[in-house]
């Protein structure tokens, strides 16, 4: 039996081997590990909020201390200028007078002063008047300088550097001589008074009064 050549030769198939394409094991860790940073960012934000919250805290507590310090200060400060103002306006008029006005002089003296005070020159009134009529003494004072010093309990020494130009029956040519006064002022209620005056050197207005006396002019 003869073998047709035309008919169709058996097909062999190749045997092909399939490689499995390699499994990464990362893809499924990166949701896992965009959570993690994206929680670490969260605590990051939230402790930065945190410390500012405290650093703003601090920084108001340090605001209201130093405000309420500086309005304590400028309080202060107001007192002592005031203080200043009130003794160099009664110094002035301490120095100040005509004997020909002294009513206008005890009533300058006496204004605006504590009850001591005020009671100090009715005492010595009529001897200042004799003496500074007798002297025919006029006088005109002008400050030059004021030191204050705190004494507590709203109380102030205002040491007042002025100049005081003199004339009398005595002294025709006028002559000005410094005086170096103590003033004291009190601060009450919203009323400032003088409580005490007299030369630095320590003595009080009995003081002003016998010196006075002595030199024919009140000091």
């Amino acid at each position: 039996m003869s073998v047709n050549e035309n008919s169709e030769s058996p097909v062999v198939l190749e045997k092909t081997t399939v490689v499995d394409a390699p499994v990464t094991a990362a893809e499924p860790d990166r949701p896992v590990r965009l959570a993690a940073i994206g929680r670490r960012k969260d605590t990051i934000v939230l402790s930065a909020a945190a410390l500012l919250a405290v650093l703003a805290l601090a920084l108001g507590v340090l605001w209201y201390g130093a405000t309420g310090d500086l309005n304590a200060l400028r309080a202060n400060n107001s007192d002592r200028d005031r203080a200043a103002e009130i003794a160099t306006d009664y110094a002035t008029r301490s120095l100040t007078y005509d004997y020909k006005n002294l009513p206008a002089f005890f009533d300058g003296v006496q204004r605006d002063t504590s009850q001591p005070l005020r009671d100090k020159f009715t005492q010595t009134h009529d001897a200042l008047t004799k003496i500074m009529t007798g002297a025919q003494v006029t006088a005109t004072g002008k400050v030059m300088g004021t030191s204050v010093e705190a004494k507590g309990n709203d109380q102030y020494a205002v040491t007042v550097y002025a100049l005081q130009r003199t004339q009398s029956i005595q002294q025709t040519d006028p002559a000005t001589k410094p005086n170096l006064l103590l003033v004291t002022v009190a601060k009450s209620g919203g009323d400032w008074l003088v409580v005490d005056f007299g030369p630095k050197d320590g003595l009080s207005t009995d003081g002003v009064a016998k010196d006075a006396a002595k030199d024919g002019a009140a000091k």
